[in-house]
């Protein structure tokens, strides 16, 4: 290795031989500056530095699955199926193939616009985009930091929330009296229990405890999307009722046990629409039964909201009073105060 002075360029150079090659520069003001770049230049012969590969384009539709493979854990069937159909459309929209992916990077804000613009009501527009905005906050927190979200620049399309339907009392009654005998025992758990649909036909035998007259719902209704038990008292209509299909039990496992499956039922989609056309009411759902019962026990039996939450199995009692389809005491009396007050004089005519 060699260091030197070149009088006629006025600066300092350095040369060296590795395995029979030589290296050399120049161009330095001192020694010292040209010592300290023949050893860094000897430094990188002797250890090259490895080729960085290019990135690569990550796919959205492989992160699509990847995603789904997570929601199928976190989140209830139904969320995720519906997650499946949306993410369906928008390969179909991109014409992703399993030979060719969509850059996700490339999914802009006006390609989401275009695809939103195609759906065909205002609810589907909302759902699509809350959808797809979850999966590229998954991929963000996950995969890419420094992806944006194209929903982040598409707003929420205005709808009109229409008023929850449950049945009137005379209606409820005429429901209650078209339920045939292998219908009522289920109805009339939900009603004693004002349980979801999902969590009586998720319920066990061992969820059921005759001694301590209690019942253990499990649901995944939370911002956790854990599975939690909460416990409901069984007054003593509900603890005959279970005693019945106890008695005429099939199985040691599932309270509602569907033989032609040989496990539970995972859905009952008909037994309300057929007793709604037996009874003449409109087509209610299980839910209005766990609405209708609720607003009973509060506008009726004056439960407080506070102990309905805890029954209901709600985190926060603004949910419960979604429920409660009634006019708060207070405004009927504000509104009694009118009465008489500014006496208008208006006769009944014929308009």
């Amino acid at each position: 290795m060699a260091l030197w002075w070149d009088k006629s360029r006025g600066n300092w150079k350095y040369e060296f031989e590795y395995q029979k090659k030589e290296y050399g520069g120049g161009g330095f003001k001192t020694k010292a500056e040209a010592r300290k770049a023949q050893e860094k230049r000897r430094e990188l012969v002797k250890n090259p530095p490895q080729e960085t590969p290019a990135p690569v384009a990550m796919g959205l539709l492989d992160l699509v699955n990847k995603y789904l493979d997570w929601s199928t854990r976190r989140h209830a069937p139904g969320n995720v199926a519906n997650k499946k159909v949306i993410f369906r459309k928008l390969a179909a929209f991109l014409e992703i193939t399993a030979e060719e992916d969509f850059p996700i990077r490339d999914f802009t804000p006006a390609l989401l616009s275009e695809f939103l613009a195609a759906t065909p009501s205002q609810n589907s527009y909302n759902n699509y985009r809350k959808e797809i905005s979850a999966l590229f906050g998954w991929v963000h927190d996950i995969h890419l930091p420094d992806l944006l979200n194209p929903c982040a620049k598409i707003e929420k399309m205005p709808k009109t929330t229409p008023e929850k339907k449950i049945p009137t009392k005379q209606e409820f009654l005429k429901f209650l009296a078209a339920c045939g005998p292998d219908e009522r025992p289920l109805i009339a758990i939900l009603i004693h229990t004002l349980a979801r649909i999902d969590e009586i036909l998720r319920l066990t035998w061992q969820d059921v405890n005759f001694e301590q007259e209690t019942v253990t719902l499990w649901t995944r209704k939370n911002r956790a999307g854990e599975w939690k038990p909460r416990s409901i008292s069984m007054n003593g209509e509900l603890k005959s009722i279970l005693l019945s299909v106890w008695a005429r039990r099939r199985q040691e496992k599932w309270v509602f046990y569907n033989v032609r499956e040989g496990s539970r039922y995972l859905r009952r989609p008909k037994l309300m629409r057929s007793i709604c056309k037996r009874a003449g009411i409109p087509d209610y759902g299980f839910h209005a039964i766990r609405h209708f019962v609720a607003t009973y026990l509060h506008d009726v039996m004056k439960i407080p909201t506070g102990v309905l939450s805890g029954i209901l199995g709600h985190e926060n009692k603004r949910t419960t009073e979604i429920y409660l389809h009634s006019i708060p005491e207070a405004q009927r009396q504000a509104m009694t105060c009118l009465v008489g007050a500014f006496p208008v004089g208006v006769s009944v005519g014929v308009f």
